[in-house]
């Protein structure tokens, strides 16, 4: 079994190698990711750290400010602490946000960027949500990353 022993907010995390300088769509880091991607300090990330029995997943996004663009993460209004303990089956992505009036009443989306749902899935049918987002003109990409362990699942430009 693969029981979730714990869900918690990262902040400052660093990856070990540099990302990929261009996303998908032609979306492009940011002046502030592009100086510490070049000067070799590395990009800082936010978002979750999800630890199961078997393995740490995270979901994260670039956490610098370029200019006037609205980014971030955020998970469902479930409490984490009825999670803990089930038994997860599977991690995927999808396009379909289960929580959609959170998304819609937030405010932030726009004409460019994008959002990334990542699904955690549990024997008992249960789904613990999270997401990441970046709303902007069509110049200030945010990195993101889905990650288990070491093993890179799913990089884009949003």
């Amino acid at each position: 079994m693969n029981k979730l022993l714990s869900v918690k907010e990262i902040f400052g995390f660093r990856l070990g190698n540099r990302p990929q300088i261009s996303g998908e769509n032609g979306s492009r880091l940011g002046i502030a990711g592009m100086i510490n991607y070049l000067s070799g300090v590395g990009i800082s990330f936010d978002g979750y750290e999800v630890k199961t029995e078997n393995a740490t997943y995270r979901i994260l996004i670039e956490n610098e400010q370029n200019c006037c663009e609205s980014w971030g993460y955020f998970s469902s209004d479930d409490n984490y602490e009825d999670f803990i303990g089930k038994d997860l089956v599977d991690v995927s992505l999808t396009d379909t946000a289960l929580n959609q009036q959170k998304v819609q009443e937030s405010g932030w989306y726009e004409d460019e960027g994008g959002i990334q749902f990542v699904d955690f899935k549990f024997s008992d049918g249960s789904v613990l949500q999270f997401a990441v987002y970046n709303a902007h003109n069509g110049y200030y990409g945010h990195s993101i990353y889905v990650i288990k362990d070491e093993e890179i699942l799913h990089s884009d430009t949003l």
